[in-house]
């Protein structure tokens, strides 16, 4: 493995090598820069806000089920629970700009 890069999965011949590696060097995988975003794009916003509603709608419903029906509670409540922390989570990464998947130059 002489000849393999540093930067990525290929390996390269010995003349290569002797000119400082790849051709692509070290910057061709860094994900482009993003400006910073206080609040994030309308459509990220607005979906963030609506699963912060279904996750306070769902702990609400967990809890009345609980408080009104204790029987009922046995199978609503953890599924309640569970859809709430699931839209929770789904509203904290919209909320925060969304997941970037750019640290990959070929997707």
């Amino acid at each position: 493995m002489a000849g393999e890069c540093g930067q990525c999965d290929h390996e390269h011949a010995d003349a290569e090598q002797g000119h400082g590696g790849c051709e692509h060097g070290g910057e061709a995988f860094l994900p482009p820069e993003q400006p910073f975003r206080l609040v994030p794009e309308f459509p990220m916003l607005w979906r963030g806000l609506a699963f912060a509603g279904i996750a306070a709608g769902a702990a609400v419903g967990a809890v009345m089920a609980v408080r009104q029906a204790p029987l009922l509670a046995i199978p609503v409540a953890p599924v309640a629970g569970f859809a709430g922390v699931l839209a929770a989570w789904a509203a904290a990464i919209h909320l925060t700009g969304g997941e970037r998947f750019d640290d990959n130059p070929f997707v």
